[in-house]
């Protein structure tokens, strides 16, 4: 008896839908193919810093977590480039970011199934076929059609900007995703302002202080670090703290009331919004080292302060920030050159996907889709093709959601599901705690 051929279609290709291109290429019984509009493999290219790591440890690559023998795990990128060694003696489970993203590209290229240069246009979904329909540009302008039974959707974020970032278009306020590819024009520059108190933030903070010369400081440049939070605080990194980021946590997580789960989310910053520890070290020893003998160190840090307006002087091009220190409240203004506004980012999901909310996909009171602890967004139109969301808001899986430990977890549940056989034995047990109530 023939039996059709099992498939999926990826839309967008970042860490986690390349994972999962990886992992299928292991596959042959299931035909996958998936597509990304950038013209090749580029993950946060503006952040690629000297000496930033990955906040996780490398064991968190694109397959090992669910298959530790993969030819394409982190450990097999290093062997093939003659690192092994060298990483022996590195000692160090945080690796840069910059060989991550290498790792990545060297990844891609060695699969068959990732299309480049292709922009998604539209998907609709054919009832009768049973069938995805996922209609896409070329930049010659060709279209291409594919047909799927089911698709994985990893479009990733996109920076999120504050109502007062209005001047965006002015070319010394950037926001930090651009923050690499300002370095040159920033050195020149006698003051500088970083907006924000995550990770970004502060490797912005840091790299522009070490650009900072003793000269320059002298002569009065600075660095203003601004933040509306109380205080410049680490990310959580204790070994139990750690544990929201695993399946277990993940699964507790569902078993909460919806809307309770957008309340707990709300006060979990701390878990992943945070900065690394050793970053912030590594800006308190450079502020204790050129402070010594009462000389100013040539970086100022504001917390509690609410940016609510910026202000270019025509004259000068000056930036001026009217700001409220919200305990205080008390108004001030900085004067500055360059702003870098590091402000996170936001999903900002393409009209295709907004077109298939409420046709083919269900929507909560909040109009977002309402993705199930399978990672597939539930239907409103008894469809039977799946759509898998890869990184959804936190709200849905929870802090881990876009965490890279979780990617090749999260893409064996997927591979298990479209193959409809157990390939991957997923783990029953991956935290010490019980978030759970226990059972009598």
């Amino acid at each position: 008896m023939h039996t059709k051929k099992k498939n999926i279609v990826g839309i967008g290709i970042g860490p986690f839908n390349l994972g999962l291109a990886a992992l299928v290429s292991h596959h042959p019984e299931l035909d996958a193919e998936f597509i990304e509009r950038k013209p090749e493999f580029s993950w946060h290219n503006g952040m690629l810093l000297p000496g930033a790591t990955l906040q996780v440890p490398f064991l968190a690559d694109l397959v090992t977590m669910a298959d530790p023998c993969h030819p394409l795990s982190y450990l097999n990128y290093l062997k093939h480039h003659d690192r092994l060694y060298q990483f022996y003696y590195y000692e160090n489970f945080l690796v840069p970011r910059s060989e991550y993203n290498h790792y990545c590209q060297w990844a891609s290229k060695e699969l068959k199934n990732c299309a480049y240069g292709e922009t998604v246009t539209d998907i609709q979904y054919q009832t009768e076929q049973e069938r995805f329909v996922i209609n896409s540009e070329l930049k010659s302008g060709e279209s291409r059609t594919r047909y799927s039974h089911d698709i994985a959707i990893g479009v990733g974020t996109v920076p999120w900007l504050p109502n007062w970032a209005e001047h965006m278009n002015h070319p010394q306020i950037k926001h930090s995703a651009e923050f690499a590819h300002m370095r040159e024009q920033l050195a020149r520059c006698n003051s500088v302002t970083v907006i924000g108190s995550g990770q970004s933030a502060a490797e912005c903070v840091l790299n522009l202080y070490r650009d900072l010369t003793p000269a320059q400081i002298d002569a009065g440049a600075t660095i203003n670090w601004l933040t509306r939070s109380g205080g410049f605080h680490p990310m959580e990194a204790s070994k139990l703290g750690q544990e929201c980021f695993t399946p277990a946590y993940m699964q507790y997580f569902h078993t909460l009331p919806r809307e309770k789960r957008r309340a707990v989310v709300k006060g979990q910053g701390l878990l992943y919004k945070g900065i690394s520890d050793y970053t912030i070290t590594d800006i308190f020893d450079l502020l204790y080292e050129r402070s010594i003998g009462g000389r100013e160190p040539g970086l100022n840090l504001y917390s509690n302060s609410q940016v609510n307006k910026l202000t270019i002087e025509n004259e000068t091009d000056v930036i001026e920030i009217e700001c409220l220190h919200t305990q205080q409240e008390q108004s001030f203004t900085l004067r500055t050159e360059a702003i870098i506004v590091a402000t996170g980012y936001t999903h900002q999901w393409p009209s295709w996907f907004e077109n298939l909310k409420n046709s083919v996909l269900e929507t909560d009171e909040h109009g977002d889709c309402i993705v199930e602890e399978n990672f597939i967004a539930q239907r409103c139109d008894q469809g039977v093709g799946r759509v898998f969301i890869q990184n959804s808001e936190i709200f849905q899986h929870g802090v881990g959601t876009p965490d890279l430990g979780l990617g090749a977890y999260r893409n064996a549940s997927i591979i298990n599901q479209v193959l409809d056989k157990v390939v991957y034995r997923l783990p029953e047990k991956s935290a010490f705690q019980s978030y759970g109530a226990p059972r009598g």
